[in-house]
């Protein structure tokens, strides 16, 4: 047997120069197995054959195998996912040195086309099963999956617009100097509340509040000293009303009636008053009568109806009585 000098892999005595570095080969007498010793260790194998294909090496690996001779496959090709590095190096098949004389005398021997067969057979049952290619999708395949993900996607997307809306969220106008004006007030995306701070001294003075999208009730403070005097209660039927307070003693004594937004009817109740002591009634938006000198059985003194021109046309009083002006002015 000879040995590399430089990488020290055994060849038979055929080999002149090492097949793997170009170094030459030095004899060397053969070294007693001790038992049990692995005869994988690479000191104690020998390249036999260098082949210039995997599909080569295998099957000649296949005939080693099939008469009992172990045998093992070796390049520098990555195991044959770098193809063009195979043809320089070349699939190094080698044995145990004991094993080498008996594997080349094999290998020269003509191979009889039933045990060719054979070889060939345990050579594709033991190479690693190749890669399926990828099954092609129908066009019927690839429309569903598009359907498919576009759904999921809106699905997905609506999920995380309603799980954002969850809570409650207010949001800010600012003025030109940067002062808040005004704000919405949203609870798990529906609006609830409106606020305005109409003279812009840091406190709200105008709200407005909704129940399922619609206003239902509002209140100005029109003295700006903290405290509503004016509440509004809205309707379906375009019924609104509306109590002020102008003493701004905290107890309204103005209540109007409006229908579509305009006005109806004007009572006045000062102090908190049980009973009208004026009141003043309206056609399109236009005052036609007033009645003066209300009392608790909800009588009147005097009435006064007006045509649109603001002229008296007729009273229940003296005639004196038709030329006074409605306290309204």
């Amino acid at each position: 047997m000879k040995k590399c000098t430089y990488c020290g892999t055994e060849y038979t005595d055929e080999v002149t120069e090492c097949m793997i570095d170009g170094q030459p080969l030095a004899s060397f007498p053969p070294e007693p197995k001790p038992a049990g010793n692995d005869f994988r260790d690479e000191n104690k194998t020998a390249v036999i054959r260098i082949f210039t294909s995997h599909d080569a090496a295998e099957v000649a690996a296949a005939n080693l195998k099939a008469h009992g001779i172990q045998c093992w496959l070796n390049s520098d090709d990555a195991g044959g996912m770098l193809p063009n590095l195979t043809s320089p190096g070349g699939v190094r098949l080698l044995v145990p040195a004991a094993d080498a004389d008996a594997a080349i005398a094999l290998l020269d021997t003509e191979t009889s086309p039933s045990e060719l067969n054979q070889i060939e057979a345990e050579a594709i049952r033991s190479a690693s099963p190749e890669i399926q290619p990828a099954k092609k999708l129908a066009p019927g395949q690839i429309l569903f999956g598009v359907v498919v993900g576009i759904i999921l996607g809106v699905v997905l997307c609506l999920s995380y617009q309603w799980t954002e809306k969850l809570g409650i969220k207010t949001y800010y106008h600012h003025t030109e100097d940067g002062n808040v004006d005004e704000a919405w007030i949203y609870r798990d995306g529906h609006l609830v509340e409106f606020r305005q701070d109409r003279n812009l001294d840091g406190k709200w003075d105008h709200r407005v509040y909704y129940e399922n999208g619609r206003a239902v009730r509002a209140e100005y403070d029109n003295n700006f000293d903290g405290r509503p005097d004016e509440w509004w209660t809205f309707s379906d039927d375009g019924t609104d009303t509306m109590q002020r307070d102008t003493d701004f003693n905290g107890i309204p004594d103005e209540f109007c009636t409006y229908k579509h937004q305009v006005i109806q009817q004007l009572d006045i109740k000062p102090d908190g008053s049980k009973f009208v002591t004026l009141r003043e009634g309206f056609q399109n938006g236009v005052l036609t009568e007033i009645w003066r000198g209300g009392d608790s059985n909800g009588n009147f003194k005097e009435v006064v109806r007006y045509d649109p021109f603001f002229s008296p046309i007729s009273a229940n009083t003296p005639a004196e009585f038709q030329l006074l002006f409605p306290s309204s002015k």
